[in-house]
């Protein structure tokens, strides 16, 4: 945007300018943070970065980590939030610096290092139950599947079918009190039942 106006600026400036807003901005990161902290449960992932290995030149593979939380689905009181975190890695080190002293359900994927932090940290650092998420573990069952094909794999194929119907009762659920969620789920998320009828 700048170059179509004729003001030529060196990348290693720009770097600059980030990083100097980044140190102003890092205040309200850390207060960002410390509020989520204060959240019943929280979804953490982490996904890869390409940085750049001055010396090598190449990239290497650095992760940004995110601490989120939504409840809006689910009428709860706290506003939406989100805070990212960069580290070199991403073993069980980085997640609980990033989730030190959070008391609370960890919605995540199945990635050991999560399992590390709850089964390892020390009672100060995390005491945080583990809440796996039900997309990660479909994409397992719809892999086998594909694999399988042209021929059938019947057992993926049926808990895809379940998984299906506990999201038709989960989407009839959403926006309703945690006690309606509860009774919606106990009456229709059995696996002799699925019935959305009198959910609705």
């Amino acid at each position: 945007m700048l170059a179509t106006h004729g003001i030529v600026l060196d990348r290693s400036t720009l770097a600059f300018w980030v990083g100097y807003a980044a140190q102003e901005l890092k205040p309200l990161w850390h207060r960002l943070r410390e509020l989520l902290l204060t959240s019943s449960k929280l979804c953490v992932d982490e996904t890869p970065a390409p940085v750049l290995d001055p010396g090598r030149g190449r990239t290497k593979t650095g992760y940004f980590w995110a601490l989120s939380r939504d409840d809006r689905p689910w009428a709860g009181p706290d506003p939406p939030c989100v805070v990212y975190a960069y580290a070199p890695g991403r073993g069980a080190v980085h997640g609980l610096r990033l989730l030190e002293g959070y008391r609370g359900i960890i919605h995540c994927d199945g990635y050991q290092a999560y399992k590390t932090m709850t089964r390892e940290s020390r009672a100060d650092a995390l005491s945080g139950t583990l809440a796996f998420c039900w997309s990660h573990l479909r994409r397992q069952f719809v892999k086998i599947e594909r694999e399988a094909a042209p021929a059938p794999a019947p057992v993926a194929g049926e808990a895809l079918e379940r998984i299906a119907r506990l999201y038709a009762v989960e989407k009839v659920l959403r926006g309703r009190s945690d006690t309606e969620r509860r009774a919606g789920r106990q009456a229709h998320a059995r696996p002799s039942g699925y019935s959305l009828e009198a959910v609705v």
